[in-house]
């Protein structure tokens, strides 16, 4: 059901931020109106003010940072400044792209409880809510488990169980998915649009995978590169008239849409409309067969003969505070394979890469290049191995981008000039930000450049956790392509990723995990077929695969 909207009650005027110590405006001229009720998506490439809007929408900006803000921000016909201080975050909830940047407290339910102090919540009731924030995100089993101790995907759940704990009545989520395993990020909507049969409020979400949030949303309103407004109106009318603008732009569009929009080009489409489903692709196509064979030609293919292993893995196993986290995991990684690692949120999938790489100690043994792991000088083996963490921050240590990338040549004893980074800050669209620092950067220009750190040292093995995460589909696609250029043949890459498509695309081999054990591993083609390890896993089929599979009794492809 779509909610139709009423009266606006927050109003967005003529607003323009930018840094004090930056010349570029992060915004330029924003207005728009919200309406009771309303969910609205928003959308724009990395970089284009996207969490910006949202926080001055909360008034966390300009308050809390150097900035500089003009135009208004109005709720109910108030200014946001004259709001008391916390008064308005009650009414306006809003979950940060990085739920670490919230959390306060120790402990799961501290948290919710901390929150619902601030609003003076009755002492009575609070017990009773927060079980039920808890349940809403099905993180209730964590209650009294230390925050630190969650997984990304795990943590993203509770900043949103502390939101909704509040009741408010504008609910801003800024990349709510990009932690949550697939299962995961539907059962938030689903749950959700519960939500708002029961209670009156609005949403408005920061999303790069629309295909999770389409039906609930009734408007989309888009920002450019450039920070400024491009569209603001349904979400038929944005994706029909304006998708090849957006894919242009960076913009990820819906599966369906984007995939109709390479069959329109292609002179392969019937319909003037692009498709908003699978069902309404496959009512539309002039050829089905072709269709599957044409969209195809985008998947990479197998590398035929890999070199010897790199990495050979036997009963790895690993245990914090008496709970095993891996248990007896084997494998066997060679040279020239890109090994995929996925499971639902808290399967154990960091805490794997972490052994691998020697981060935290493990049982078992592990040999690198045919020594074992523990022997390497820790010099040689950062040499051949680079790991890109999944907080990029932790890697950050000086202050500008281009200073992070020369103290990682000079600890490898080279210069910039011998390497051409800012050929490779310009490939992953950074040259602008060479004296940013690194903490001021959108999170997704922070992944940017904790790839970029690594890809300059030109290591033979790179391990990367979530390495697309808060990308533009183009961007996406540039640090992939990159990442398997910049390595040699005969390394490998090791990512962490909930995307099946880009498993589909560029993996020789896939790693499922569940409650820190394998219960997969083999070719991506193979996974696809097994429903049984993909529900456990909380994954969803890639796109060409659901498509073949809604395919399957309908249409008989010869």
């Amino acid at each position: 059901m779509i909610f139709q909207p009423s009266l606006p009650f927050l109003e967005v005027s003529n607003v323009t931020f930018r840094f004090e110590d930056d010349q570029k405006d992060v915004l330029r001229n924003i207005t728009f109106d919200i309406n009771e009720n309303e969910n609205i998506l928003v959308l724009g490439p990395s970089g284009s003010g996207k969490s910006t809007l949202a926080y001055c929408m909360n008034n966390l900006y300009p308050a809390s940072v150097d900035g500089i803000m003009s135009g208004s921000i109005k709720f109910r016909g108030k200014e946001l400044s004259s709001f008391e201080s916390g008064e308005i975050n009650q009414k306006v909830g809003l979950v940060m792209q990085d739920p670490d940047s919230q959390f306060c407290m120790l402990t799961v339910e501290e948290e919710i409880a901390f929150v619902l102090e601030n609003i003076q919540f009755p002492r009575s009731e609070m017990k009773e809510r927060i079980d039920y924030a808890l349940d809403l995100v099905d993180i209730k089993h964590f209650k009294h488990r230390l925050i630190h101790s969650l997984s990304g995907g795990q943590k993203q759940k509770l900043a949103i169980a502390c939101a909704l704990a509040m009741e408010p009545e504008l609910l801003i989520l800024d990349e709510p998915t990009a932690n949550l395993d697939p299962a995961s990020g539907f059962e938030l909507v689903r749950t959700l649009k519960r939500l708002k049969n029961k209670h009156s409020f609005s949403i408005l979400v920061i999303e790069h995978n629309l295909d999770y949030w389409l039906e609930i949303m009734d408007r989309c309103i888009i920002l450019n590169s450039a920070g400024e407004l491009f569209f603001n109106g349904p979400p038929s009318v944005c994706f029909n008239h304006f998708a090849k603008e957006l894919a242009i732009e960076g913009i990820w569009l819906p599966r369906s849409i984007d995939a109709g929009l390479k069959l329109k080009e292609a002179g392969l489409l019937t319909s003037s409309f692009l498709p908003m489903t699978i069902d309404e692709l496959i009512e539309n196509s002039k050829d089905i067969g072709n269709t599957i064979k044409f969209l195809t030609t985008e998947v990479r293919k197998q590398k035929p003969n890999p070199s010897p292993a790199i990495f050979e893995v036997k009963d790895v196993s690993y245990s914090k505070d008496n709970h095993i986290l891996i248990e007896d995991i084997s494998i066997s990684i060679n040279g020239g394979e890109i090994i995929a690692i996925a499971g639902s949120n808290g399967s154990g999938k960091t805490t794997f890469s972490k052994c691998l790489a020697g981060l935290i100690p493990s049982q078992g043994e592990i040999k690198f290049y045919g020594h074992s792991l523990g022997d390497w000088p820790e010099e040689q083996k950062w040499r051949r191995l680079g790991y890109v963490f999944q907080n990029p921050e932790h890697q950050f240590i000086t202050d500008s981008v281009m200073e992070e990338i020369n103290y990682s040549l000079q600890s490898k004893e080279q210069t910039a000039q011998n390497y051409k980074n800012k050929d490779i800050l310009r490939t992953l669209r950074m040259a602008d930000h060479v004296n940013s620092h690194p903490f001021s950067l959108s999170q997704g220009q922070k992944r940017r450049l904790s790839v970029a750190v690594m890809l300059v040292n030109g290591q033979e093995v790179l391990i990367m956790d979530e390495p697309t995460f808060g990308q533009d589909a183009v961007t996406s696609k540039e640090i992939i392509d990159f990442a398997v250029h910049a390595v040699p043949e005969t390394g490998s890459i090791i990512m962490i990723t909930h995307d099946m498509d880009l498993v589909d695309r560029y993996a020789d081999n896939v790693l499922v995990m569940e409650k820190g054990k394998m219960i997969f591993y083999g070719a991506p083609g193979m996974l696809w077929n097994q429903p049984g390890i993909l529900a456990r896993a909380s994954l969803r089929l890639p796109f060409l695969k659901e498509l073949e599979m809604h395919l399957e009794g309908k249409y008989a492809v010869k």
